[in-house]
């Protein structure tokens, strides 16, 4: 993974200053990583070097994993979902919204729209002939999210209907151990997965969250743990202009300074798109805080976008380049080679755009992206690119582990905690209330 910031405009010697400023802290993340427990906020470091974890996830998949499994019901929402989305649209999503390219096929159910459910209830009722062909993971850590809950009820119920209660070996759930959610499961024979303590949602796509379902729907989830470790070990060198997390948080937490209050994640793959949203999701739970550390009031926070190239260069480009400066922007590309399609020198429509002859369309989309960069860089548009080697387990590994590090520094730059998410809690509460008064 190639990280470019020389566009972002920022002052060298201010980056440095602020470099030096997190040196403690990278020193404390390092003490984190040696003693490899799940103790401290920080401790989702050290979820792709736990072996452990690893054994307990292969042998509950060598429990419930069958020949002729067509179906995974996934049902979770924020970081019980969109890691694990992210990853297999990256890989399989994409095409399969076109035609059924891979089974098992995972549905996420991740909201209480009735579209949605009743679309699934009807997949159910008519694709589903054998207990075997599915397999429902039901997510939630705290164990009393409400949309989850719902969703479970509503899923259970209709697989109960149709094949009895032997569904419920066919269930998994991934929990806090020690949850009510875990003890109410057990009661019903439910097998469950644990995720530490101090890993929150945003940051569990390495725990049992995401490594279950990922590896039953045949994703390498070596590969992807490597990318992580290896990039969790750059991302924790002191020296700056080795460490990729730390150049980028520095570089989006100083042009938040000098008024890009908005940071556009621009992804010139659309089978990425999702890998935006967890993004998005990242970056505004971490440092989108009312409070400091100390209390204070601050309201700190970066608003995140997903744009998606090159089809939002037709609805938001106008914007991004005529309207306010108000934006760090990161382009999210490839640097490999890719699968082709030439349009032919013998023209159907001879007469427009005659460039376009024996161009292959990854030659119109590489000259698209340099163009865009060059409309940036003359506009005075600051960008950080990050080119992957390819759209691979490994590599969108790296790249999670890149921005979840990312994101410990700039929330250490911000002085707000990345780990919480307190206001969160405050629809959660006001939805329980009124449901109760209905």
């Amino acid at each position: 993974m190639l990280v470019n910031i020389t566009h972002a405009r920022v002052e060298a010697d201010e980056a440095a200053e602020r470099a030096e400023e997190l040196l403690p802290y990278i020193q404390s993340l390092k003490e984190v990583a040696e003693v490899a427990d799940f103790e401290a906020p920080e401790a989702s470091i050290n979820l792709p070097s736990d072996l452990a974890l690893r054994e307990v996830v292969l042998a509950l998949h060598l429990e419930v994993e069958r020949p002729n499994l067509k179906y995974i019901f996934l049902i979770g929402i924020g970081g019980s979902n969109l890691g694990v989305k992210a990853i297999y649209d990256a890989l399989f999503g994409y095409a399969d919204s076109i035609k059924n390219v891979h089974a098992p096929k995972i549905i996420f159910v991740d909201t209480n729209s009735t579209l949605l459910l009743r679309s699934t209830l009807e997949l159910i009722d008519s694709s589903i002939e054998n207990i075997d062909e599915f397999l429902t993971i039901t997510i939630s850590k705290s164990g009393g999210t409400t949309e989850t809950i719902a969703n479970t009820e509503i899923i259970l119920e209709a697989l109960v209907r149709k094949f009895g209660e032997g569904v419920y070996e066919r269930t998994v759930g991934i929990t806090g151990e020690g949850s009510e959610y875990e003890k109410e499961l057990k009661t019903k024979g439910i097998r469950t997965l644990h995720i530490p303590k101090q890993v929150g949602g945003r940051y569990s796509v390495f725990s049992a969250v995401g490594l279950f379902p990922l590896l039953l729907a045949h994703i390498d989830i070596d590969e992807l743990l490597s990318g992580a470790l290896n990039m969790r070990n750059l991302c924790l060198d002191e020296t700056f202009s080795e460490n990729i997390a730390l150049q980028s948080a520095i570089s989006i937490f100083l042009s938040n300074k000098n008024g890009k209050t908005i940071n556009t994640n621009f992804i010139f793959h659309p089978e990425l798109e999702s890998l935006g949203k967890w993004y998005r999701q990242l970056m505004a739970e971490s440092v989108g805080k009312r409070e400091d550390e100390k209390g204070n009031s601050i309201c700190a926070g970066i608003t995140p976008e997903v744009s998606i190239g090159s089809t939002d260069l037709h609805s938001m480009a106008q914007l991004y380049l005529g309207g306010p400066n108000d934006k760090i922007t990161t382009f999210i590309n490839t640097a490999g080679d890719q699968d082709s399609i030439i349009v032919n020198k013998e023209r159907i429509i001879n007469n427009i755009i005659p460039e376009l002859g024996g161009r292959t369309n990854k030659d119109i989309m590489d000259s698209i992206y340099e163009g865009v960069k060059a409309a940036y860089s003359k506009g005075g548009r600051p960008f950080i690119e990050v080119l992957l080697e390819d759209i691979s387990p490994y590599e969108i590994g790296a790249f999670m582990q890149f921005k979840m590090m990312e994101m410990m520094y700039l929330g250490r730059l911000f002085n707000v905690n990345p780990f919480n998410q307190p206001s969160v809690e405050n629809y959660k509460t006001e939805t329980k209330k009124i449901l109760s008064e209905k």
